[in-house]
């Protein structure tokens, strides 16, 4: 008998976020369920039996699933078979499919645990930061070497060009791209009106501007132009060092160390090299605005995006005072971080918290609406509060969002012990 569903327009927003909280577990269970099961009856070798040729154009005429889809599912329910942990966690709700796919081109049966317990702590958008650039099983080997192709077109003149770059290359071809974005020479075009429509000293340059931003480019090689736009953090390429020894590239995460690092010892990038914690230059009460060395440095730290979990925004960034500046806050560090306009707002209006914990001032709290928490440890990716363990967010402390001080855990009693003799045991 099927459950009621009940009418979304009758329930409260807290109930309306309840439920589809609980419909995406369950909805989980139950893909994990059809997938594993469709994976046993292809084993089976059923489809002949029931009248189609494969388990692929059964799932396709019996289930309504595009061929794509199907095959997917099938190789899915496959590639799950080895790794008991895994599945298990997808069966029980614990891992969106979304998570399956992306952990299984990385497990192995020696890092099945680790790859689960760093799945169950993130965000999807912080676990690929986590795992771009990580050797992929049974992945395609990187192809070596550049490619660029030139044509002209000899009845029009116009000429085609394509290729590929690997992440150092290209990572060097979208600064060129972005210092020519923001030359005050260029030929780039004034975009349309529209909220990420002008150029921005953050991020590629958009659709709008990329064919003249090219064109600038071309025509500061060909005139040797002013280098002024290329201090822009849009327009760096940094290689980082993390306290692993591993070499990264913010931008493009998925770029392979020991190729980085070989660009390093040649001399083309800029490195930084941080430890653990990055804690490096401060200008305390000096001034309100981050300077361009703090700018490229907590650009490195998060990534060059908004911090706030699952935000991928990349352009408009501003650098908010954690401890405002207004209450003394001071432009360190420690006390700026990265955030796209909207979440900036949200902060400024109370909608969205960030507060360092109390006791460990290295534990950073992102409070969203409704108690949900999230912690960067030492201004890493942040983790989802379940996974913190004894290090959750006990709301004990602190600001909340608007609407959730009922969930502060504060002791407050109105009573003194005035009344109460010295050394007097009741």
């Amino acid at each position: 008998m099927l459950a009621t569903i009940t009418e979304p327009s009758t329930l409260t927003d807290r109930q309306l976020t309840t439920s589809i909280t609980h419909a995406h577990r369950n909805l989980t269970r139950h893909k994990a369920a059809f997938i594993l099961h469709l994976a046993e009856f292809d084993d089976r070798g059923l489809a002949r039996t029931l009248g189609a040729t494969t388990t692929a154009d059964w799932a396709v005429r019996t289930q309504d699933l595009s061929r794509r889809t199907a095959y997917e599912y099938l190789q899915v329910g496959r590639a799950l078979r080895p790794f008991i942990l895994l599945t298990g966690a997808f069966t029980a709700g614990d891992i969106s499919y979304s998570k399956v796919r992306l952990l299984l081109q990385y497990v192995t049966l020696n890092n099945e645990l680790e790859l689960l317990e760093l799945a169950r702590a993130h965000a999807i958008t912080e676990l690929e930061v986590l795992l771009a650039g990580h050797e992929r099983v049974g992945g395609r080997p990187r192809k070596a070497g550049n490619r660029l192709s030139v044509a002209v077109d000899p009845e029009s003149g116009r000429v085609n060009f394509w290729g590929s770059l690997d992440p150092e290359r290209g990572a060097e071809f979208l600064a060129a791209l972005k210092a020519a974005e923001l030359s005050p020479t260029g030929d780039v075009p004034e975009p349309e009106p529209g909220p990420d429509s002008s150029n921005t000293r953050f991020g590629t340059p958009i659709a709008a501007t990329r064919v003249g931003a090219f064109i600038t480019m071309c025509h500061i090689t060909r005139t040797n132009a002013t280098e002024a736009a290329r201090t822009a953090p849009g327009a760096q390429v940094n290689i980082v060092i993390g306290p692993d020894d591993r070499a990264s590239l913010p931008t493009q995460p998925g770029a392979a160390s020991g190729e980085l690092l070989r660009s390093i010892l040649n001399g083309f990038f800029a490195v930084q090299i941080r430890d653990a914690r990055g804690r490096v230059l401060n200008l305390s009460r000096t001034s309100r605005l981050a300077n361009a060395a703090q700018v490229k440095v907590l650009l490195t730290r998060w990534h060059y995006r908004c911090a706030t979990p699952g935000c991928t925004c990349t352009r408009w960034l501003e650098f908010h005072h954690i401890l405002a500046w207004a209450s003394g806050g001071a432009t360190d560090l420690d006390n700026l971080i990265p955030l796209c306009p909207t979440h900036h707002a949200m902060v400024s209006n109370g909608e969205l918290v960030i507060v360092p914990d109390e006791r460990d001032p290295s534990l950073l709290r992102f409070r969203f609406p409704g108690g949900e928490s999230y912690t960067s440890v030492d201004s890493g990716p942040p983790m989802l509060d379940l996974a913190m363990g004894q290090h959750s967010d006990r709301y004990s402390h602190g600001p909340v969002p608007k609407g959730d001080e009922e969930l502060l855990d504060v002791w407050e009693h109105q009573d003194t012990f005035d009344d109460v003799t010295p050394g007097h045991t009741p």
